[in-house]
């Protein structure tokens, strides 16, 4: 049986940037995931400032490496189109060094993150955790790798493997799930959709079918787009909603939309899976273990943005990990109070505005608001200074 410090399962965005932060401080750990790579992985595909943070914190040319592969697109601004056809559109190019947003296809994110750990060595694929026991020494987890059965005895285990976490599980502890707090989405990738932004700007839509959710369009790179939409839970079930319908309703029934897709081609069946959004209630942290990513919920409750909470809480559940292992006290409660100290103001502010547009009547006057030159102009100003800190 094999002894190590940490255990994280699943190398999806957060699992494989704590693996690297490990590696940095020399914590014996070992890297699992049940899937083969590349693997593709349901998601928007939308990369945000805080993701370019932390890989700045992992190895200060991690960024410009990242902008420059080849298969990730820069995209340096974003707009909002209203139920009305309001439209507030920010272009921050030439504002900032490097771009505030990419995209890029998981299949391709996920394999960068990967193929830039400084060893392989402690990174199992194809390798599912079967059980948790807990004992005197921390954990001990069974392990089935390429069909050989393994034990592991560690001193913490990291749930890092997505919307349906087995450690959580194992572990017995509470998947919270209360429909408030989820999101579902469907995304299907197409080709040749017209009509971006030529610095490729991120698309949202709000169509007074789809409130409180949106529409989403991505430019990718190769003449592609990330499409999909997104809408709380609890609206859903209330209202008996069929996403995939409603989808292809909004496709060709929204003026703003339709443009977009007259020419495109279709290059997958619909996909669909389940956003944990943020949410105090979720215990993300206890003796000998911690949940990051969307594991942890780490979902914004407004855009569905997971991608950059999750690889942020694995550098922040670092931390608290390296004080774990100094102090020999393995139970990291104290990493459920940082994160969401952390992400408390992101949290309030979604669920607002989350509540508040489920009605026409204030959308609608919100995004004219925003598009007032003063405002916007103060705005604009404000994310290229806050951007600029992060970069």
């Amino acid at each position: 049986m094999q002894d190590i410090d940490v255990l994280i399962v699943g190398a999806g965005p957060a699992g494989s940037t704590l693996s690297h932060f490990l590696l940095k401080e020399g914590i014996d750990h070992l890297l699992i995931d049940k899937a083969s790579f590349p693997r593709d992985k349901i998601c928007g595909d939308g990369i945000t400032v805080d993701v370019i943070n932390v890989l700045k914190r992992i190895d200060p040319e991690l960024p410009l490496k990242f902008a420059k592969t080849s298969d990730i697109l820069p995209s340096w601004g974003l707009s909002l189109n209203g139920p009305k056809g309001q439209n507030l559109r920010v272009d921050l190019k030439g504002e900032l060094p490097i771009a505030p947003f990419f995209t890029a296809r998981r299949i391709d994110l996920d394999q960068f993150l990967l193929n830039e750990l400084s060893t392989q060595e402690h990174f199992f694929t194809e390798c599912s955790l079967t059980r948790l026991e807990r004992n005197e020494k921390g954990i001990r987890a069974s392990l089935s790798h390429k069909g050989e059965s393994k034990s592991v005895q560690c001193k913490i285990v990291i749930g890092a493997e997505g919307e349906k976490p087995i450690v959580t599980k194992l572990l017995g502890l509470d998947h919270y799930r209360e429909r408030e707090h989820l999101m579902a989405a469907i995304r299907i990738y197409h080709e040749n959709v017209k009509g971006f932004h030529p610095n490729n700007h991120l698309e949202f839509f709000f169509d007074k079918n789809l409130l409180p959710g949106y529409f989403w369009a991505f430019p990718l790179s190769n003449n592609q787009a990330n499409v999909g939409l997104g809408m709380v839970s609890a609206h859903i079930s209330k209202n008996k909603i069929n996403l995939k319908k409603v989808f292809e309703e909004v496709k060709v029934s929204n003026p703003w939309i339709k443009p977009m897709f007259e020419e495109a081609i279709t290059l997958e069946t619909t996909k669909g899976w389940g956003l944990p959004n943020m949410t105090k209630k979720r215990l993300i942290a206890g003796d000998n273990y911690a949940l990051i990513g969307d594991a942890g919920g780490f979902i914004e409750p407004l855009t569905g943005k997971g991608i950059g909470p999750g690889m942020m809480s694995a550098r922040i559940v670092s931390e608290h990990i390296l004080e774990a292992l100094t102090k020999k006290e393995y139970n990291l409660i104290r990493y459920h109070d940082h994160m969401y100290r952390y992400y408390n103001r992101e949290i309030k502010i979604g669920y607002t505005l989350q509540k508040s547009f489920n009605y026409n009547w204030i959308l609608n006057p919100f995004i004219n608001v925003l598009n007032w030159a003063p405002i916007l102009k103060y705005g604009k100003d404000k994310m290229v200074r806050d951007f600029s800190n992060w970069i």
